[in-house]
């Protein structure tokens, strides 16, 4: 019954927030754009980057899809993860196939109930000023990604759980051992938050218009060799996955 709608939730989301984000290009954080003290940056006047050409329609539209994404997947994933917890008989199971259901029921949660709201609230609705704080702003870009990449390498697992389990059954049972599953949905999960630490850093509270407290919006603060860096940090902390994948396929060939 688990509903895996995070990647469509996050392109969608994503695609939303591209009408009112500035480019990298457009971005800077040099020192004597910072206002009066407050520590958040501000860009050459640009009304017209503030104005996002959003019909009502489109806003119901995209709204209603986001409220029946919001209640199918809470529901969903509500009850995959209390299913899962409370009935002994699946906890009892030999496989360890529900460790890896409860934990992406989890990843999918966080997404519905922290990131959705705000979404819809600050990037359909009301685009500028940023109404949550710079905490939140940064908090809220740190955890969609963490959430996701959590999504995405939960569901991996899962898969390789899935081909041990059906193609080397014996081996599955010493290999993915209940303890084992639990250290590496751990380190998933720690993985995941290491990869979107970059967007604390990159993502904060910024003035579009000098002055103006309503052009306070939510966006990217850095210039584009600082984006590249975290970039660079972002695929370099993947080496470790693909020398594990490499183990993986060395480790099947000798027992197929």
């Amino acid at each position: 019954m688990h509903l895996n709608t995070t990647s469509s939730l996050y392109q969608l989301g994503y695609l939303m927030s591209e009408f009112h984000l500035p480019s990298a290009n457009s971005v800077l954080p040099e020192a004597e754009n910072l206002s009066n003290g407050s520590g958040l940056g501000s860009i050459p006047p640009n009304e017209e980057d503030l104005d996002v050409n959003t019909d009502i329609y489109s806003k119901v539209m995209v709204t209603i899809v986001y409220l029946v994404l919001f209640l199918l997947g809470t529901v969903g994933n509500s009850i995959t993860a209390y299913t899962l917890v409370r009935k002994k008989s699946l906890q009892n199971l030999q496989s360890t196939v529900h460790y890896h259901l409860a934990s992406l029921a989890f990843s999918d949660l966080l997404i519905f109930l922290l990131c959705m709201p705000i979404e819809l609230y600050n990037f359909i609705w009301v685009h500028h000023p940023w109404a949550f704080g710079n905490d939140v702003c940064k908090c809220y870009y740190f955890l969609r990604d963490a959430c996701t990449y959590a999504t995405s390498l939960n569901i991996a697992s899962l898969s390789v759980e899935r081909y041990m389990a059906i193609c080397h059954p014996f081996k599955a049972k010493s290999i993915m051992s209940r303890s084992r599953t639990k250290k590496f949905i751990s380190c998933i999960w720690v993985a995941s938050f290491l990869l979107a630490i970059p967007m604390i850093l990159i993502m904060g509270e910024i003035y579009r218009i000098p002055q103006d407290p309503d052009s306070l919006v939510c966006t990217q603060i850095v210039d584009d060799s600082t984006l590249k860096i975290a970039i660079q940090l972002r695929v370099s902390s993947l080496s470790p996955l693909r020398r594990g994948l490499a183990i993986f396929n060395a480790y099947d060939s000798e027992i197929s």
